[in-house]
């Protein structure tokens, strides 16, 4: 199988390696896109599988075009599935905390952001992002590329920020350890809480939440939250945040998911049937299936 080593090819083809595209594929069954941009950027054999096409398109991001996706796919087989137990740790991606949207969040005792700038990125949105992530996270990571490595460590020479690259080998390399942060706010803290979840804290805490109307009830729980002294309130946030773990850990621990698809089936939080239905999926041939999409689309 060969793969375009056009630009515009590559962009195309990653975004079949997409949460969104797998929702697709999965849950509604729905390969048209999918088999379009294979069929357009990629010459395939008569047994080249899906499994094939992905673990091809993978190989090619990582060396030519290390979009946002290799990063957080390298972050969870490097640090959660490698170094912690999926019982202990869990990992959120596009986390909402104050006005930024966190890359990669790994919970455990203790909350760590990892940033993603990659050597497509701008640095302009940082400052902002930092200021967010410093009322929530005991440790955060800018992961980045050799390009913006010398004007991080100038920015964030004397700071808590921690400073990691993704080398030209796909390692992770830690080039300013991180220091533990405590800037937290209660209101942001607060607010990265489902509803349920932060009437779970409150009641364990406090016995009861406030008996008011509806449209007074975040006001008050917001209020009663920060009588909890903040270095705990953090502790409990991320204890209740933990409840989101993924349901089927086993999947990871058999190795059964492919490598370039990890971060893809942790995301989606798949069921075992669902799963199945992935690896129904990615051992079609894909000849045969772009070829039954041509005829398909023909017929309509």
């Amino acid at each position: 199988m060969n793969v375009s080593k056009n630009i515009d090819s590559l962009r195309s083809l990653a975004q079949i390696l997409s949460p969104a595209n797998f929702k697709k594929i999965v849950w509604d069954k729905d390969y048209s896109d999918t088999f379009y941009r294979i069929g357009k950027h990629t010459t395939i054999s008569d047994t080249t599988t899906n499994l094939d096409v992905v673990n091809t398109i993978y190989k090619s991001l990582l060396g030519t075009y290390k979009n946002e996706y290799i990063y957080k796919n390298i972050l969870l087989n490097k640090i959660l599935l490698k170094r912690h137990s999926l019982k202990t740790t869990i990992a959120l991606s596009e986390f909402k905390i104050g006005n930024s949207i966190a890359d990669f969040v790994l919970l455990n005792g203790k909350a760590r952001i990892y940033e993603i700038k990659t050597e497509l990125d701008g640095l302009d949105k940082l400052d902002k992002q930092i200021a967010d992530y410093k009322t929530f996270a005991d440790e955060i990571y800018i992961v980045t590329n050799s390009k913006h490595i010398t004007n991080l460590m100038i920015k964030f020479h004397n700071t808590e920020i921690g400073i990691m690259e993704l080398t030209k080998r796909n390692a992770l390399k830690v080039v300013k350890q991180a220091e533990k942060n405590y800037s937290f706010t209660h209101e942001a803290l607060f607010k990265t809480l489902r509803k349920d979840e932060y009437i779970s804290l409150l009641k364990k805490y406090f016995g009861s939440v406030p008996d008011v109307p509806n449209t007074l009830f975040f006001r008050e729980c917001l209020k009663l939250s920060k009588k909890i002294d903040i270095l705990e309130f953090q502790k409990l946030v991320i204890k209740e945040l933990k409840f989101r773990n993924i349901s089927n850990p086993e999947l990871f621990k058999e190795n059964l998911i492919p490598n370039p698809l990890k971060h893809i089936c942790y995301t989606l939080n798949f069921s075992k049937e669902d799963f199945n239905e992935l690896e129904n999926f990615l051992y079609k041939n894909s000849k045969l299936c772009i070829s039954h999409m041509s005829e398909v689309n023909n017929l309509s």
